[in-house]
């Protein structure tokens, strides 16, 4: 009876963490003490997403806990100058970016580009819980609140994924600490399907910022929202393209049904997908009308309107009436005295994709904002003030002209940027989301002997994809002339939270198809002159 028994115990263990997707885990989310590790699936290759309810027993969605990465002083930039003493700490903040809160039940996705082969950015099922990886995270930073003060939270954009209304107005309800039913088209499965399920988000303790990203703007983060799209995203038909869409870059060339998650299947079964000739009637949604776009046309105002609906604080977390007014989505604040946050719009203008999907996937500035820009770098040296640059896409960390780089179409150069922001001493960094990823880069000073002409491009990391990982930002300042920005990536705190484990599995499972479990993680002290 007793090996009974223990048998019976070591089964219901393995159970556990099967179901849970992790293995030893603890409370701990601070990537200099330990890291999230993915456990290497095999050799078997062969499953596709569509296998949602196969994944674990293929071994895929598992990880482990491995060794913390510690913060390398890096000096690259401040002509040798090393710090000594333990300076005067200014400010300290958290970033996150590209949460991609999606609306599974709309009729306006491209979900058969990414349903049977991998492709996570078309379909992954870490969408069914976009709103609950949220609430973990905002858990993880009133944690982190509580021990090291945080001033403030910058938000890098990327907040919806298909820029509709009630994506957007999911987004402000968890960082308000609203209660939510994330599901749209009715209430289909609110009773009894976790990730349809009402719940009460914990809310943000402390003041956040917000900036704009292509997905906030566009559907799928690249096509214009025109009439035909609005018409679609407000009706009760999943839409009709081409499985070839990413390269016409044409969204209204038909031929297959895109797809649609089931909200009444724990799995999230897709639904309505295939090839238009084999289906008698096109596949029908229950139409909502809080699916409407924010942004119809290219015009920004949607979108910055809905941040003055909003309880938490400041009153609408950096957009005004007057910036509303002008369509113009940038703008510049003080968290703390001597340090000013540039919150930048640097997403692409309204225009076509046909021949190129990745129009709208770009970084961009016209004149009018790069005047802007240029007028408070300005204001701000002359002020004597640090300088942080904010905004959804960074610059020089891919090739220009790249799917998710610089414009080539920019009226403002990449080069002819960054020449412009390296007049500014005082200018720090550059902190941007976009590509999923967690990288840092130093712009050098173009004149050796003044090395305060220099800056940092630090990149965060998505909480939609893997690692899931946010960042802390504290800046320290040594002396008159030398600066450090200490920035540590962080892991979403899962424990307990079975639905944001389940996020995590499923991010995991989606960057194991790919084979992109190697994202980087880069804790360090970015040492940078000033003047």
């Amino acid at each position: 009876m007793s090996r009974i028994l223990a048998v019976l115990l070591v089964l219901f263990a393995v159970l556990l963490v099967f179901s849970s997707g992790c293995v030893n885990q603890t409370e701990s989310f601070n990537t200099t003490e330990l890291t999230v590790v993915p456990v290497d699936p095999g050799t078997n290759q062969t499953i596709t997403p569509e296998n949602l309810s196969i994944y674990h027993f293929n071994g895929y969605g598992q990880w482990t806990q491995g060794d913390g990465v510690p913060i390398t002083v890096r000096d690259d930039i401040a002509g040798g100058e090393i710090p000594s003493g333990n300076g005067t700490k200014l400010l300290s903040f958290a970033a996150l970016t590209d949460i991609h809160i999606t609306d599974e039940e709309s009729p306006l996705q491209v979900i058969a580009l990414g349903y049977l082969r991998p492709f996570p950015s078309a379909y992954s099922p870490v969408s069914m819980y976009s709103t609950q990886v949220l609430n973990a995270a905002v858990h993880t930073i009133n944690e982190i609140n509580k021990e090291y003060n945080l001033d403030m939270v910058l938000s890098l954009g990327d907040a919806a994924n298909n820029g509709q209304y009630n994506e957007l107005r999911w987004f402000i309800d968890v960082l308000d600490g609203e209660t939510i039913t994330p599901t749209s088209g009715g209430v289909a499965g609110k009773e009894n399907i976790d990730y349809q399920q009402t719940f009460t988000a914990e809310g943000l303790d402390i003041p956040w910022y917000q900036t704009i990203g292509n997905h906030d703007q566009f559907f799928t983060g690249v096509f214009t929202v025109d009439e035909n799209a609005s018409r679609i995203l407000r009706g009760d038909t999943v839409v009709n393209m081409r499985l070839d869409v990413t390269i016409t870059g044409d969204p209204w060339l038909t031929g297959y049904y895109m797809g649609v998650y089931n909200g009444s299947d724990p799995n999230g079964t897709i639904i309505g997908i295939g090839n238009a000739s084999g289906f008698t009637s096109a596949p029908k949604v229950v139409a909502d009308e809080n699916r409407h776009a924010l942004a119809e046309n290219g015009s920004r105002i949607g979108f910055m309107q809905e941040f003055l609906n909003s309880s938490s604080l400041p009153y609408g977390h950096g957009y005004t009436e007057e910036m509303i007014a002008d369509d113009f989505a940038s703008y510049s604040f003080d968290p703390v005295e001597g340090v000013r946050i540039i919150m930048l719009d640097d997403t692409t203008v309204n225009g076509s994709t046909i021949g190129d999907i990745w129009a709208h996937g770009r970084g961009s500035l016209d004149e009018e904002r790069f005047a802007w820009l240029k007028t408070e770098l300005q204001k701000g040296q002359e002020e004597g003030v640090l300088m942080i640059i904010a905004a959804h896409i960074p610059i020089a960390t891919m090739e220009e002209g790249a799917p998710s780089g610089w414009s080539l179409k920019s009226e403002v150069s990449e080069t002819e940027l960054i020449t412009e922001l390296q007049k500014y001493p005082n200018l720090l960094m550059w902190v941007a989301g976009h590509n999923h990823r967690n990288t840092i880069m130093p712009i050098e000073s173009p004149d050796p002997a003044h090395p305060e002409y220099g800056f940092w491009v630090v990149e965060t990391a998505s909480l939609r994809d893997f690692p899931q990982q946010l960042r802390t930002f504290e800046i320290t300042r040594y002396s008159d002339e030398l600066v450090g920005i200490k920035t540590v990536c962080v892991d979403v705190d899962v424990e307990g939270d079975t639905l944001a484990e389940k996020s995590r599995s499923y991010s995991i499972a989606a960057a194991q198809m790919i084979n992109r479990t190697d994202v980087a993680i880069e804790n360090a002290e970015l040492l940078v002159r000033v003047k």
